[in-house]
């Protein structure tokens, strides 16, 4: 066992420690720091937010799918509706321009608009049942958009489906170029002198200013009202993208439904 050593000297009184904490240097320093912190906390708030939310949906994945899945469903809303507006500022580029090709019934009072490509897997899938549907809809009508997007061969055929239009041999070369495998010059003959027309004479025809101008013109408008893929189809002022034949019979069902 010790001892503490007791000091021989007598000890001062000792200063209360509060009036060490409430001096006036502390409480000067105490009082700059406080305003750094509010100036700051604009900036610093947010961000630790920020921090804790993310960290949360990190450690949640079915909240960070959840999140992700309601913005894609915004974004989905969103650019349908700014596409909607750009439907209606074009409708006479859409639906009134005599030199795009019509595929049924010309005089149908509903009309369907399809963007497409003929290197396009999902225009080239949806065809046959596209083409019975129109067999059996006299009512509708498809104004086709040249729009060659997925390759450098897939200009080619559509101005040679666009000469194959001025010759009025436009349907029987579209469903060959549908449903023919065409990789070669070769192929591609091949597919028009089955259709009836001249090779040499749709040649030639393809590459007139007229035609290679219209097909520019096709490329600008579905950019201009945001097309991004093929096939993608456009009645009254909806556009549906994709090979979603289900969605386009029953918008035409509500399109032929408003006309009563």
């Amino acid at each position: 066992m010790t001892d503490t050593p007791k000091s021989d000297t007598p000890s001062s009184p000792q200063r209360p420690i509060w009036k060490d904490i409430f001096s006036q240097a502390n409480l000067t320093t105490g009082l700059a720091v406080f305003a750094v912190v509010l100036a700051g906390a604009p900036y610093v708030v947010p961000k630790v937010q920020s921090y804790i939310v993310e960290k949360g949906m990190l450690n949640r994945p079915a909240m960070l799918m959840t999140a992700s899945q309601a913005y894609a469903a915004q974004k989905q809303a969103a650019d349908a509706k700014a596409m909607a507006v750009s439907i209606k500022s074009r409708h006479d580029s859409l639906f009134e321009d005599k030199t795009d090709p019509i595929l049924g019934n010309p005089n149908a009072p509903i009309k369907i608009v399809e963007f497409l490509d003929y290197y396009c897997g999902y225009c080239r899938a949806v065809t046959p049942e596209l083409k019975a549907f129109l067999a059996q809809n006299p009512d509708v009508a498809i104004i086709v958009k040249e729009y060659p997007v997925i390759g450098q061969n897939s200009r080619p055929l559509a101005a040679r489906a666009l000469a194959a239009a001025k010759l009025g041999h436009y349907e029987a070369v579209h469903y060959a170029f549908m449903t023919d495998t065409i990789k070669t010059e070769a192929d591609l003959d091949a597919a028009l002198i089955k259709s009836g027309v001249d090779p040499k004479e749709i040649l030639a025809l393809a590459g007139s200013d007229e035609i290679q101008n219209h097909i520019t013109r096709v490329l600008s408008l579905g950019s201009d009202i945001g097309v991004t893929g093929t096939p993608t189809f456009v009645i009254g002022d909806q556009a549906i993208d994709g090979a979603k034949i289900d969605d386009v019979k029953k918008a035409v069902a509500d399109a032929r439904a408003a006309r009563k």
